[in-house]
């Protein structure tokens, strides 16, 4: 019988009308939950009341006290906050143009704190060596494609021009291609007349396709079509925020850097060229070391920017 009496009050006591703590109050804060009244008891039994759970004493002729103890419900732990999504570190892709001359300048550029990329001019006496060294050392490694400019300037050997067919034009993108490898991606050396014709932007891209290589804009011209005719041939690309080093003083690459600073704080990203003068170098190897650290903002290699909207 006994066994009965004692089923009965658990049973009472499970009831889903009840709800749960809101587990950011703690216990001590919690306001005692008030027992339900008992049905009376079978004629067999004492009719007394019921007392509190912790007190319930349940007796019957020849069978000694049984005490229930309370339950004991656990405090749950407050919910943790919602974790803050991490705030997006701000980065900035370093290309260095016109590599390919010099061994010496080339050198310095690879030895750059990060993966600065070296864009390397094709037919150039140490293009193949920095290439490799670059690619060694973890470096990204382009092709410097020289094009057509609107002001008529030499554009030295595997220039491509707007009077070029699709058959020599081809021919001449091959041989650049092909000058030195490995090859990750393809940047325009001048060429403010050649990236504003789309016809051979699309040109251009396919072979970049076939090669699965990415391209950067130089940016040489509001009127630029590369980025349009990479995104139609699915072709990788980004284009440029910024040039460092139009002015070569100290004053002056202060302010561009800056500006490429501000950018990739603003956007996110922001890509910065610049060129193996003595006065660049000098200063990247300066400011490189502690830009993360004093200026927030974290140096990448270009490929990690590629999907960044043109």
């Amino acid at each position: 019988m006994a066994w009965l009496l004692i089923s009965a009050l658990f049973l009472g006591g499970c009831t889903d009308e009840q709800p749960p703590e809101p587990a950011a109050e703690s216990a001590q804060q919690a306001a005692p939950v008030a027992s339900e009244p008992l049905s009376p008891l079978p004629t067999d039994a004492p009719q007394s009341p019921v007392p509190p759970a912790a007190e319930v004493l349940l007796t019957e002729p020849g069978v000694p006290a049984v005490e229930l103890l309370p339950v004991v419900i656990p405090e749950m732990p407050a919910p943790a906050a919602f974790a803050q999504p991490s705030l997006r570190v701000p980065v900035l892709s370093i290309i260095i143009d016109d590599i390919g001359q010099s061994r010496v300048a080339g050198e310095r550029v690879i030895a750059l704190p990060g993966r600065v990329a070296l864009a390397i001019m094709p037919f150039t006496p140490n293009a193949q060596l920095l290439a490799r060294l670059a690619a060694e050392a973890g470096n990204p490694v382009m092709l410097h494609l020289p094009m057509e400019s609107m002001a008529s300037l030499s554009m030295g050997e595997g220039g491509l021009d707007t009077q070029m067919g699709r058959s020599v034009f081809d021919a001449r993108l091959q041989a650049s291609l092909n000058a030195f490898s490995p090859i990750q991606g393809v940047n325009n050396h001048m060429g403010s007349k050649l990236t504003a014709d789309r016809e051979r932007m699309d040109w251009l891209m396919a072979q970049l396709a076939a090669r699965q290589l990415f391209f950067v804009d130089s940016r040489t011209t509001k009127d630029t079509q590369a980025a349009f005719a990479a995104q139609a041939l699915n072709v990788d690309s980004v284009s440029r925020d910024v040039f460092l080093d139009n002015e070569r003083s100290t004053a002056g690459l202060e302010q561009e850097f800056k500006r490429a600073l501000a950018l990739a704080r603003k956007q996110g990203s922001a890509v910065l060229i610049g060129h193996p003068y003595p006065e660049s170098l000098s200063f990247l190897e300066r400011r490189l070391p502690e830009l993360e650290e004093r200026e927030g903002v974290r140096l990448v290699s270009v490929q990690a920017l590629l999907t960044r909207p043109h």
